[in-house]
């Protein structure tokens, strides 16, 4: 047994850690009204649209969206939390 530990540890120092990876799904059944959807686009659109603001100068200035991969992943979240009574 303490064989196979030591080819184990070895094996471990020569190709890094084990990763396990865990895929969430939604249900197969879920409908989602043309509604949800389209509100659903419209806030993404909001969220990672450019920010258009004035200085003090009357200046127009011009900042980026927030980042769409941010974005996805918080509404990701907040669909789980959706589908969890169902």
């Amino acid at each position: 047994m303490n064989n196979y530990n030591e080819s184990y540890e070895t094996i471990l120092e020569k190709y890094g850690l084990l990763k396990t990876v865990v895929r969430e799904r939604f249900p197969t059944k879920l409908k989602l009204s043309p509604e949800f959807i389209q509100a659903f686009q419209e806030e993404f659109k909001r969220q990672t649209a450019p920010v258009v603001s004035e200085d003090e100068h009357g200046a127009e200035i011009t900042t980026e969206g927030r980042n769409r991969h941010t974005v996805i992943r918080e509404f990701q979240k907040a669909i789980k939390f959706l589908t969890k009574g169902i």
